[in-house]
């Protein structure tokens, strides 16, 4: 199978009943999904991984893919920041993390050195078109729909890219779904 690569994306920290506190036993069952989804993608040749940085599953993703590169050498990891100053409002320990992050990263990619008000249509636009594949702590919801996360899967669905989603509510995983199109036999 040729590396067809996965970019991570979840909701708002916000949007997740234990908010930023990730010593929350869901926070953890969410985090063991994801690394069961990234070892059975390892499995079947995926070593690419992107992410754009972001608090709560995009960050984890990251991390968790910075942890396993010491047991799997050839997994990679792309960071595709959307504007160069992204951390600036985080609280400390937030741009601690992710300074760490860009810093062990295989390769950094920006999209633009300022902010606009497209950069992260743009940067979600960039991870589906690389990728083939989407990891995302992800529940279809009305009320989320403004997310960066909801484009970003919507996105990758309408270009037929597979999409593995886990439950932000349960941790559960619904495996990989593709919609069938023209580009699909």
């Amino acid at each position: 199978m040729r590396n067809i690569g996965c970019t991570f994306t979840g909701h708002e920290p916000m949007r997740f009943r234990f908010g930023y506190d990730e010593e929350d036993e869901l926070c953890q069952q969410i985090k063991a999904a994801m690394k069961l989804q990234v070892l059975a993608l390892y499995d079947n040749g995926i070593t690419d991984f992107y992410t754009n940085c972001e608090p709560g599953a995009s960050m984890w993703g990251a991390e968790l893919i910075l942890d396993l590169i010491n047991h799997f050498p050839h997994l990679k990891l792309y960071c595709v920041i959307p504007y160069e100053e992204q951390a600036k409002k985080w609280t400390p320990q937030l741009r601690d993390r992710y300074y760490t992050i860009l810093e062990k990263s295989t390769y950094n990619y920006l999209i633009s050195t300022k902010f606009e008000k497209s950069c992260y249509l743009r940067c979600n636009e960039y991870l589906v078109n690389h990728t083939g594949l989407l990891l995302a702590v992800y529940k279809d919801q009305s009320l989320v729909l403004m997310e960066p996360a909801a484009h970003l899967v919507t996105y990758a669905r309408k270009q037929n890219k597979g999409v593995i989603l886990i439950d932000p509510d349960t941790a559960e995983v619904t495996p990989i779904t593709v919609k069938e199109g023209k580009n699909r036999p």
